[in-house]
């Protein structure tokens, strides 16, 4: 068994010890037990959009850390500020699909993306992950389209609840040749992407924070951003207050 050195961000002040200006500034932020400096963050936000293969031991040699715990938590808070980015609604057509990324059936690991139809070129997207109850996971969903959008699925009675949602909805039938095209280049794309990050098998808690990512740097391409706006968004949200769920 592997044993780990304490990392930073356990570290917590003593019992009568007042915290530090630092920490008071970073209080209640993603990065609020820290006490690495925003030097450091930024450079690892760097390594982590310009390299999307980026791993945490890559993570730790290159910014020099002394615990591969704490290059791993840095690694993942930085990919759950690229999940709480905030896009623009989904508008006009909208390709809306589930998709199971399980390499064996008895046990599913699925998500829903949904794709702007564009003419040329794909639009935005969104990703969330499957949950339990189907009601809840469309009202989820709807909160990222336009409510004058139309919704196109695959021809299941799985879908009959986004017309209650107010929704206009249409399928397509699968297996033909432009039935929901960009849903599945989306899809292919993820999946790739999930191929080249996960040597050891995917975890279904980890699976949003992918899809996170993966929308981001989509999504971010899409928009035109430069790579200095994509580090800027990224640190205004390491550096921001939480948001309560």
């Amino acid at each position: 068994m592997v044993t780990c050195n304490v990392s930073r961000f356990d570290q917590v002040p003593e019992a009568g010890k007042q915290p530090t200006r630092r920490g008071r500034s970073s209080a209640h932020t993603r990065i609020h037990r820290t006490r690495l400096p925003l030097t450091t963050w930024e450079q690892a936000v760097e390594l982590i959009l310009s390299h999307p293969e980026s791993s945490a031991c890559s993570l730790q040699r290159a910014l020099g850390l002394g615990s591969y715990r704490t290059a791993w938590r840095m690694a993942r808070i930085v990919r759950e500020a690229l999940q709480a980015v905030e896009w623009p609604l989904l508008t006009a057509e909208i390709e809306l699909c589930d998709v199971n990324l399980a390499l064996r059936k008895r046990a599913p690991k699925s998500i829903w993306l949904a794709i702007e139809r564009q003419p040329s070129a794909s639009g935005l997207i969104r990703g969330w992950r499957c949950g339990r109850s189907l009601v809840e996971d469309f009202r989820r969903i709807a909160t990222a389209f336009d409510p004058n959008a139309t919704v196109i699925t695959p021809p299941s009675g799985l879908f009959r609840e986004l017309k209650n949602l107010g929704f206009r909805q249409r399928s397509e039938p699968l297996g033909t040749a432009d039935a929901l095209p960009a849903a599945a280049a989306t899809a292919g794309a993820f999946r790739r992407m999930l191929q080249v990050r996960r040597h050891h098998g995917l975890a279904t808690a980890t699976i949003e924070t992918y899809l996170g990512e993966f929308v981001f740097r989509h999504n971010a391409a899409i928009l035109g951003w430069s790579p200095a706006k994509r580090r800027r968004r990224v640190m205004t949200l390491l550096r921001s207050p939480r948001v309560s769920a």
